[in-house]
């Protein structure tokens, strides 16, 4: 068994150099189509309604990792745990049970595809900045999942991955 891991902390960091890379891959676009007039639409609801959103936003990023580590792990659902890292107040969802790489990476991208690109796209054909900044926020957000992504990035699909209790990352399992 190899262990494949990082600290939240260093996680943390090397997920926070896609800020502004997104932020210009995102913003230019839309900004271009749409200028500044979306954002100055915003009312005062406006802004709480969507710091809602935000925040339930956060446990569906976690859930949906879940649904798909449920569907591919041996045990099913009762091998996912959800919880929060008391010392960095990060949401986390851990796999219990070993799963297979190619699975694992689709349980990884989900939360980018559903939450981050797909409101950035709807933000560029129907103009809402509120979409824009959800899509933005929650491309973001799916940082650390990215630096995941990337140190499975020469472990063949077929092989099998136990996430790892305490850190980010993995154990590969022989």
């Amino acid at each position: 068994m190899t262990e494949i891991s990082l600290t939240i902390e260093e996680t943390a960091r090397k997920a926070a150099g896609f800020i502004l890379p997104v932020l210009f891959a995102t913003g230019i676009p839309f900004f271009v189509i749409y200028g500044l007039h979306p954002f100055y639409e915003w009312s005062f609801a406006g802004v709480f309604q969507f710091i809602f959103i935000l925040v339930v936003g956060i446990p569906v990023h976690e859930l949906l990792h879940g649904i798909v580590f449920g569907a591919f792990a041996h045990g099913g659902y009762k091998s996912v745990k959800f919880g929060l890292d008391r010392s960095t107040y990060t949401p986390y969802c851990h796999c219990k049970a070993p799963i297979r790489v190619q699975y694992y990476r689709i349980g990884a991208i989900m939360p980018l595809f559903v939450l981050g690109v797909t409101p950035f796209v709807f933000s560029l054909f129907n103009g809402s900045f509120g979409w824009w900044l959800f899509g933005y926020f929650y491309i973001i957000a799916a940082g650390g999942d990215l630096v995941a992504l990337k140190m499975l990035k020469k472990i063949p699909g077929h092989r099998k991955v136990l996430d790892h209790p305490e850190k980010m990352g993995f154990y590969i399992l022989d």
